[in-house]
């Protein structure tokens, strides 16, 4: 199926911003230097995204890898089987090289990080809390848990280690996982 002229300029850009926010991080890659790099109008970006933390926002949803659904009917497998797959998913070279200049650019822009939870973390943060949902549905985890706060709890160390040393400990999931399970009765 051949591109057309617009999906192929919205595929430029992309690259573009990639290669430009890797070199230079977001807050000096401007939507000039993306657009001609890109080799296309200031104006036909602006077409394609309202601003520069909407093509951040797509950039990043470029790289990243998004986790299969896991729907055993059993919470405690299907948490366990997303976050190994948390932990073990390979980033891809180009988004370890952006990472730091993402965090780093939402840390400062409450806006962008707020773009960045709901269309990066929202599908994750989604099946979490509905597996937890299910478990308190099924009665092997207690109702009166809060869902943010269990998703915070075993989200939070893969996270952190993904963060900070680029790989989880092997058995860190299966770890969080019984330490978080063996506090319901």
């Amino acid at each position: 199926m051949a591109r057309t002229p617009s999906s192929e300029a919205h595929e430029k850009v992309l690259e573009a911003a990639i290669q430009l926010i890797g070199e230079r991080g977001i807050e000096s890659a401007s939507m000039d230097a993306i657009a001609r790099l890109a080799g296309v109008s200031k104006a036909t970006v602006y077409n394609h995204w309202k601003d520069k933390d909407a093509l951040c926002v797509d950039v990043v949803n470029r790289l990243r890898v998004a986790p299969p659904e896991f729907r055993s009917g059993d919470p405690k497998r299907d948490l366990l089987s997303l976050l190994t797959h948390l932990a073990q998913a390979n980033r891809s070279a180009r988004m370890h090289k952006l990472l730091p200049r993402i965090v780093g650019y939402a840390a400062a822009n409450p806006r962008f990080a707020e773009a960045m939870k709901r269309n990066s973390l929202g599908p994750i943060e989604s099946q979490i809390l509905r597996i937890l949902d299910e478990g308190v549905s099924q009665g092997v985890l207690p109702a009166s848990m809060d869902l943010q706060t269990g998703l915070l709890l075993l989200l939070g160390p893969i996270m952190y280690c993904r963060m900070t040393r680029g790989k989880v400990p092997p058995n860190l999931a299966a770890e969080v996982l019984e330490r978080f399970w063996g506090k319901w009765p």
